[in-house]
């Protein structure tokens, strides 16, 4: 049987990573090449050749990028702003009950997830001080608990469950 026709080039190429997944082939965090070739008589393609690098995980939040950058660390949920145990290297969740500011070292932090949208809130601030990746409005799901590894690639605005950024290094 024939796989359904998807009508976009998007489509196609997320398709074949959807049947990497399904046959074993790559598991999530892998970074996967796809090549396509479009005939140019379908409507819309707009390309002949194209290659893609995909990494293929499930996004747990995507927002809006305040800072750029790409980095995985350890999830640090605080309601109050209180940084004096947050390790080394962590990314930062912040509800979107938190209206305070930061107390403790923020350059301890490696990333910045906060659940309220918003450019210019404290947090956006500090981030854009210190140079931390960061978005805003993507409210992190419960079920990731405090400690677990995250990857936050804010250039896209998107945050992944375990590192994503190391997989393919350290499978080999």
């Amino acid at each position: 049987q024939y796989a359904d026709y998807s009508p976009s080039v998007e489509g196609v190429m997320d398709d074949a990573v959807t049947a990497a997944l399904d046959a074993g082939v790559a598991e999530s965090g892998d970074t996967i090449v796809v090549l396509s070739g479009m005939m140019t008589e379908l409507e819309g393609t707009n390309t002949t050749n194209m290659l893609k690098v995909h990494v293929a995980a499930e996004p747990v939040a995507t927002g809006r990028k305040i800072v750029g950058g790409r980095v995985a660390g350890p999830l640090y949920r605080t309601e109050d702003g209180d940084l004096t145990d947050v390790p080394e290297g962590a990314v930062l969740a912040l509800s979107s009950e938190f209206d305070g500011e930061f107390d403790g070292d923020a350059d301890k932090l490696a990333g910045i997830v906060d659940a309220r949208a918003g450019m210019t809130g404290y947090p956006a601030l500090v981030a854009r001080e210190l140079d931390i990746p960061m978005v805003s409005g993507a409210p992190l799901p419960k079920t990731i608990a405090q400690g677990a590894t995250v990857t936050l690639h804010a250039e896209r605005g998107i945050v992944y469950e375990g590192d994503v950024i190391n997989h393919d290094r350290d499978s080999r």
